[in-house]
């Protein structure tokens, strides 16, 4: 059974995990990883089963309630909450398309944690049974608290004309190899290294079609409602942002306080241009969190009625994280400029900060180029991409 049973006993210890996560957040980016006892914590909590239903161990706790936890580590720990958001949405999309067999088989372990990635350097041979693969997935964030890893594949269309397959192949960690290539500008605690598969063998049984991926059969609403797209791992990125935002915004106004102009004398907090900066800056991230919160709603509650979404709710999840991961990292270099040259200081809050907004910008999930996949298909030059 869970350590926590209900989203209600999750709150109760968030705010431990959040005070430890501020506390130790140097540290993990330090290691390369979460620590392994604090990352025992998360999982004992249930921070990465948020999005399993109840009848399979998990908290069955909505998209919004998600959100916001997500945003209070953010807060804390960029890299927290990067690798919970990641390991909590491998979940969601295990029991959205994966086998019963397989959902089982992983979350009849109460600390069972996944970690994938897409991008696949690997060989692939097809048996009646499974996969036999060899080869390398780069940026496996959580890799180094994950209970089953692994990473998409790609095999042969199922029919002539049709697109290649895309298939997750997972196996528990002990089958596969950890190579610590993970030494990032930003984000350094996420532990996000490669994974290799010497050879390894995957049961036919731990693979299943993502991101074009149709829900299994089996698969019960709400969390049918998760596939297919990649919109779901993009706000795992904007709710990391929103709350790394959060933090540097509240970090600037800190260092800020009690510092007077060098020439004037006065307050840097009494100075117009800081209150214009720092405004504007409060009201992008306010924006940015309630278009994001509103797109979730919406989607939470056609999953609720049992109902897929609809092109516009896809599009309009896409479209929000990626801006909310866009514009945070706008806000935290806002509040970075807006707290002077204390903030470049090594040894400082704000310095780490804007290094770690440097890097979701790039993921496939939330970088610029994903407003072209959204524009075609919002202006009708495509088909809803699968890929949103």
């Amino acid at each position: 059974m869970p350590t926590v049973q209900s989203i209600e006993a999750l709150d109760s210890r968030m705010a431990p995990l959040v005070a430890e996560a501020r506390l130790r957040g140097a540290g993990f980016e330090a290691e390369r990883r979460i620590a392994p006892d604090f990352a025992d914590r998360l999982k004992q909590a249930g921070v990465a089963r948020l999005l399993v239903p109840q009848a399979l161990g998990g908290l069955g706790c909505s998209l919004p309630d998600w959100l916001e936890a997500m945003m209070q580590l953010a807060e804390a720990d960029a890299s927290t909450a990067w690798v919970s958001a990641h390991a909590g949405i491998c979940a969601g999309l295990i029991c959205a398309s994966a086998e019963a067999r397989f959902r089982d088989e992983l979350f009849a372990d109460p600390l069972a944690c996944v970690s994938w990635s897409n991008l696949p350097r690997v060989t692939v041979q097809e048996r009646a049974d499974g996969l036999q693969i060899t080869g390398n997935w780069a940026f496996v964030s959580g890799c180094t608290m994950a209970s089953h890893v692994g990473g998409m594949v790609v095999l042969p269309p199922l029919r002539e004309g049709a697109l290649p397959q895309q298939v997750v192949a997972l196996v528990p960690v002990a089958q596969a190899t950890i190579v610590e290539t993970w030494d990032p500008i930003g984000l350094g605690g996420t532990g996000s290294h490669d994974v290799r598969f010497d050879d390894v063998f995957v049961p036919r049984h731990r693979t299943f079609a993502w991101p074009a991926a149709a829900p299994a059969t089996d698969a019960d609403y709400p969390a049918r409602v998760f596939v297919p797209g990649i919109w779901f791992i993009s706000n795992g990125a904007a709710a990391t942002y929103l709350g790394l935002a959060r933090r540097a915004l509240d970090e600037a106004r800190n260092e800020m306080r009690g510092k007077l102009e060098r020439y004037s004398g006065r307050p840097v907090l009494e100075h117009p241009a800081t209150q214009r900066s720092l405004e504007s800056a409060e009201g992008l991230w306010f924006a940015c969190r309630a278009g994001l919160r509103e797109a979730l709603r919406s989607v939470w509650e056609s999953a609720l009625r049992g109902e897929p979404l609809s092109q516009q709710q896809r599009l309009n999840a896409r479209v929000a994280a990626v801006t909310a991961v866009q514009r945070s990292a706008e806000v935290v270099r806002m509040a970075y400029d807006a707290a002077g040259a204390s903030a470049i200081r090594r040894s400082g809050v704000l310095e780490r900060l804007l290094r770690e907004a440097s890097c979701l910008t790039h993921h496939l999930s939330a970088n610029l180029p994903s407003y072209e996949l959204t524009g075609r298909v919002r202006s009708g030059v495509d088909a809803l991409n699968p890929r949103i």
